[in-house]
């Protein structure tokens, strides 16, 4: 949930998180006084350094299941795809192990090789740009951005498979006004945020867009209202936080192609690497195999 980090797609109304087995309130929780929604976020930011040195040696597997669906919510194609994953930064490196059930090709493998090396280059030169303490680009989205453009409300204490959070609602401000494509995401959402207030780090996201986007005035596309997102992440080894879940559901325009795409990740199998180590190989999981 680096995306959490940098204030990426955050979505939905005022609400009351709904009833479920992992989240609810606590008696407890209530005794300890909450602090300012926006000074929480500043926290995470200052944190995100730490965030980054435990997550580095890490290294983990990640189910990715697509429906795409008609209009009437029929599916018509299921895609599944696996992943290995592992940080770079504050940004998620993932090398395509396998496509339905199916291991890549040599070839398949040589171009994932390429792509891989790219990303990693490319995370490290926003690093870089990062720590020489020039200005990000433009359309990316940070947590700046984010504080500027929404209002943050309703902030209360709640649990999360069993640890204490904060919890808060956010929106966008009534008079922010966009200037470029990232603004344009970040005034169209609002949602819940869930904060671990020791780790200083987002652990669930609730979101939704508020309003329909288009893409270039709408000549390349565009996605519709309602468009909804949650991502969760656990402790892990009881050191550091990782992602562990995430869904996407979207009613989108390409061109004169429109879709509906239901998207679920899982993520699984935690372990540590050297950061030497190159990445290769995939074992399906059994299905009795601990999944931490």
């Amino acid at each position: 949930m680096a995306l959490l980090v940098v204030g990426t797609t955050l979505l939905a109304t005022q609400q009351t998180p709904p009833a479920s087995t992992h989240v609810g309130a606590t008696e407890s929780s209530a005794a300890r006084p909450p602090t300012d929604p926006a000074t929480l976020l500043k926290a995470v930011v200052a944190n995100q350094k730490h965030l980054e040195e435990a997550r580095k040696n890490y290294i983990f597997h990640r189910r990715d299941e697509e429906q795409d669906t008609d209009e009437q919510g029929n599916v018509k194609k299921t895609t599944v795809s696996d992943y290995e994953v592992f940080f770079v930064g504050s940004w998620q490196i993932e090398r395509l192990l396998a496509k339905d059930g199916k291991p890549l090709s040599d070839s398949e493998t040589k171009k994932q090789d390429d792509q891989v090396a790219k990303e990693e280059k490319k995370a490290r030169e926003r690093i870089q740009k990062e720590e020489s303490g020039a200005e990000p680009d433009k359309e990316e989205i940070t947590v700046s951005k984010f504080l500027a453009a929404d209002r943050f409300y309703n902030l209360r204490r709640d649990t999360l498979n069993g640890h204490e959070v904060y919890a808060f609602d956010f929106e966008p401000r009534a008079d922010y006004k966009p200037h470029n494509m990232s603004e344009k995401i970040l005034e169209s959402l609002g949602g819940t945020l869930w904060v671990d207030e020791d780790a200083k780090q987002p652990v669930r996201l609730e979101a939704h867009l508020l309003e329909g986007m288009k893409i270039a005035g709408g000549l390349v596309g565009s996605v519709k209202k309602g468009a909804n997102l949650v991502f969760e992440e656990q402790k892990v080894n009881d050191e550091v936080w990782m992602p562990s879940y995430g869904e996407v559901h979207l009613d989108y325009r390409i061109l004169l192609s429109r879709k509906v795409a239901n998207v679920i990740l899982r993520y699984s199998d935690y372990r540590k690497f050297k950061v030497e180590s190159k990445i290769t190989g995939y074992q399906e999981m059994k299905p009795d195999q601990p999944q931490n």
